[in-house]
């Protein structure tokens, strides 16, 4: 009898290994449920602190994809990637000379910039347009945002890429080139909500 009890104990412990490696292999690590719970807080802080008042249209983008940091576009100086771009917090806004409410909105981008401009923080423009990028930022002199350069996509294949069909759009990123929201038309970004929304954005 106790030989028979000793053996039921074994196959029940034996049990109870091979269940807890089940979960082991099955379950997320503690790191990842740590990194996932950090997003969800970030997330949260997020969305308490921006869709009011100026940036009420603002939408958090779910998992923060990346963007295609591989793409060429044109810089001052000449060619460069979107990945040439990471370690900053970025307010990339993606506008046209032909976009009537884009030039409109401009001005508040360069207030924006000249406020909160930073180390670890920076608006960037892209100009959608077949023009190269001296003339786009010819244009941003012309109309009162002197203070911002603007990079180009003469191929207009960014829009595309992420998903755009209207000008103007602006897409908060992160230091790893990753999308937190994005604000498709018009908005003052020079407002005391967009100021909440980057302030958000910089201590995530």
């Amino acid at each position: 009898m106790n030989k028979q009890m000793v053996l039921a104990a074994a196959a029940l412990a034996s049990i109870g290994l091979i269940a807890w490696a089940a979960y082991e292999m099955l379950s997320p690590g503690e790191s990842s449920q740590t990194s996932q719970n950090e997003v969800s807080r970030q997330t949260a802080g997020l969305n308490a602190a921006l869709a009011q008042g100026a940036m009420a249209t603002f939408e958090l983008t779910e998992g923060r994809p990346s963007l295609p940091l591989d793409m060429q576009i044109q810089g001052p100086d000449g060619a460069m990637t979107l990945g040439d771009l990471r370690g900053q917090v970025l307010l990339i806004n993606l506008w046209a000379e032909w976009c009537a409410p884009c030039i409109e909105e401009m001005p508040t981008l360069a207030a924006l910039e000249a406020d909160m401009g930073s180390a670890d923080f920076r608006v960037v423009p892209i100009s959608i347009d077949r023009s190269p990028v001296a003339q786009a930022q010819t244009v941003l002199e012309k109309f009162k945002a002197a203070n911002l350069t603007t990079l180009a996509d003469p191929s207009m294949r960014l829009m595309g890429d992420l998903g755009i069909i209207g000008l103007p759009a602006t897409l908060l990123v992160d230091r790893e080139g990753r999308e937190i929201g994005r604000l498709v038309g018009p908005a003052d970004w020079n407002s005391p909500d967009a100021k909440a929304l980057v302030k958000a954005a910089l201590a995530s």
